[in-house]
C-alpha cells in the first residue's frame, strides 16, 4: 500500500492535494491512502505565511475541500482561508469517496476529535521517540471512548514506531545511537519529551514552539542522552529486539486495538543496512502475521 504522511496540510493548495492523490489512485486503485494534519511547527508556518494560531482552522476547510471536491462536481468554496469559483477535479479517485483518509494525532484532545469525526487515526510519539509504556493505551481509550459516546463508528488505527530487527539482542542495538541522535534533532522542534509527565506528553501542541533551532544552516539538537539499558522494560517505542520479542510486541499492540503498524527503520543508517532490514522482517516478522490480510 502507498500512504503519503503526514501532510501538513495547511502547508498546500487542497485543491492540488485533491488531484494530486486522485490521480495516484488510478495507478493503483485500492491501495492508496494519505496521512493529513494540521502540523506542529510554527518554524516552517511563519515561512510560509501561514498564521500558527489559525493553523486548526485552515487544516479543517482544506480537508472539508478535499474530501468534496472528491466526489462532487462543480464545487464552489467561499471560506475564510480558501475560496475558489465553480471547480471540478478530473479524474475523480478510482476508489469512493475516495482514497483512505488518515489523520494524524498525538494528543488525548486530538485523538478524541479525530474517534468523534469517524476518522482513522495516524498516531505516534507526541514527541518523536522514546514512549514509555501506557502512553499508547491512553490514546486508545480516548480514541475508542470518544467514538462510543459520538455514535460514530471506530474508525481504524495506525501507529508509528521506531523498529530495528536483530538476530541476537546486541544487532538490534546497533544503531541505537543513530536512534538517540534523530530523537535529539527532533526535540529541538518540540516542548517536552519522554521525561515529561504523561499528561504534558499527550497533551496537544500550542503555537509557541521553538523557533530558534536553526542556526548557520544547520538545526541544533536537543543534548538528552537516553540509555540503552532497560530499554525494553521502559518503553514501547522504540522496538529494537530479536524476531520472537519484536512479534510478541506487535502482538501485544494488535491485543489493544491497533490495526496497522508502520515501522520506521531508517533513521540515519546506510542505505544498505536499511535494505537488508527489510528483508530481514519479511524473513523473520511478517510470517507471524501471514493469516492476516494486511500487516
Amino acid at each position: 500500500r502507498i500512504l503519503p504522511g503526514v501532510v501538513v496540510l495547511p502547508s498546500y493548495n487542497p485543491l492540488l492535494i485533491a488531484s494530486e492523490m486522485a490521480m495516484l489512485d488510478h495507478l493503483a486503485p485500492g491501495r492508496v491512502g494519505i496521512g493529513v494534519a494540521r502540523g506542529g511547527g510554527r518554524y516552517q508556518l511563519d515561512r510560509i505565511g501561514v498564521d500558527p494560531a489559525a493553523a486548526r482552522e485552515v487544516y479543517e476547510e482544506a480537508l472539508e475541500i478535499i474530501r468534496r471536491v472528491w466526489v462532487e462536481d462543480d464545487v464552489t468554496y467561499d471560506g475564510r482561508y480558501f475560496s475558489f469559483p465553480r471547480t471540478t477535479i478530473v479524474p475523480k479517485p478510482a476508489s469512493q469517496p475516495g482514497p483512505d483518509l488518515w489523520v494524524g494525532s498525538q494528543s488525548v484532545d486530538g485523538v478524541r476529535k479525530v474517534a468523534a469525526d469517524g476518522m482513522n487515526l495516524l498516531t505516534a510519539p507526541n514527541w518523536g521517540n522514546f514512549e514509555p509504556h501506557g502512553d499508547l493505551e491512553a490514546l486508545l481509550e480516548a480514541y475508542n471512548t470518544a467514538a462510543a459516546e459520538s455514535g460514530a463508528p471506530r474508525g481504524e488505527v495506525m501507529v508509528y514506531r521506531h523498529t530495528w530487527l536483530g538476530r541476537t539482542e546486541a544487532d538490534a542495538l546497533e544503531y541505537f545511537d543513530d536512534m538517540v541522535n534523530e530523537y535529539n534533532h527532533y526535540l529541538a522542534l518540540t516542548q517536552t519529551g519522554a521525561k515529561g509527565t504523561r499528561e504534558e506528553r499527550l497533551k496537544a501542541r500550542g503555537t509557541g514552539e521553538k523557533v530558534d533551532f536553526v542556526k548557520s544552516g544547520r538545526v541544533i539538537p536537543a543534548e538528552e542522552t537516553p540509555s540503552s539499558e532497560a530499554l525494553w522494560e521502559q518503553y514501547s517505542d522504540p522496538v529494537l529486539a530479536t524476531p520472537e520479542k519484536m512479534i510478541g510486541r506487535f502482538k501485544e499492540m494488535e491485543a489493544m486495538g491497533v490495526d496497522h503498524l508502520a515501522c520506521l527503520i531508517a533513521w540515519g543508517q546506510p542505505i544498505e543496512a536499511v535494505v537488508a532490514q527489510m528483508e530481514l522482517m519479511a524473513e523473520q516478522v511478517l510470517p507471524a502475521f501471514a493469516d492476516q490480510e494486511r500487516v
